[in-house]
């Protein structure tokens, strides 16, 4: 497969996570929908940008850093992060939201069920994956550990914060929930 026929894909893959994103976001909080249900944030873009820079240099300089099978691992690991990202969205429908939740809504439920009998976090995790994928898809070696550090630092701030709203909601139901099920991201609990 070519260098260019792997950014086409990677493109591809990138806009079906976003607009994915945004259709369910549509489906269940359309009250609430704005830009950010897209997910993009500066951050990521520049993330983004800084893919596609080394992608196209190591692509013209170290061309032999470019692997078929490491590009189709990364296809494999961004269906797979997708697949349990979406799943987590629709199992908890209107429970799932892009932000974390500050007060206790009447119709917020804590999710168990399905794909969180898996994970805690299965959005999360699913969304580790995809994002590390994206750029092993790449075959970009930086931007691949860079994603993987930044999101692995992202979740480990963000979990601990949302788990202390999730036990403040729905108390002992909740810590039972945590002792049970893992987040099953790398080395957080």
């Amino acid at each position: 497969m070519t260098n260019l026929w792997m950014i086409w894909i990677w493109l591809i893959i990138i806009a079906t996570f976003h607009l994915s994103e945004f259709f369910l976001a549509w489906c269940f909080h359309r009250d609430n929908l704005s830009w950010e249900s897209t997910l993009f944030s500066w951050p990521y873009v520049v993330m983004l940008l800084l893919a596609i820079g080394e992608f196209w240099i190591e692509s013209h300089y170290l061309s032999v850093l470019k692997q078929p099978l490491v590009s189709a691992f990364g296809i494999g690991l961004c269906i797979f992060g997708e697949l349990i990202r979406k799943s987590a969205m629709v199992t908890a429908s209107y429970s799932f939201t892009h932000k974390i939740a500050e007060h206790h809504h009447p119709g917020h439920r804590l999710t168990t069920h399905g794909i969180y009998r898996f994970s805690r976090h299965p959005g999360y995790f699913g969304w580790f994956w995809w994002a590390t994928g994206a750029q092993l898809m790449l075959s970009n070696p930086l931007s691949t550990l860079v994603a993987a550090i930044a999101a692995w630092r992202f979740f480990a701030e963000r979990i601990p914060y949302e788990e202390e709203r999730l036990h403040q909601f729905f108390g002992k139901t909740y810590a039972a929930y945590r002792l049970s099920t893992p987040t099953r991201l790398p080395f957080i609990p």
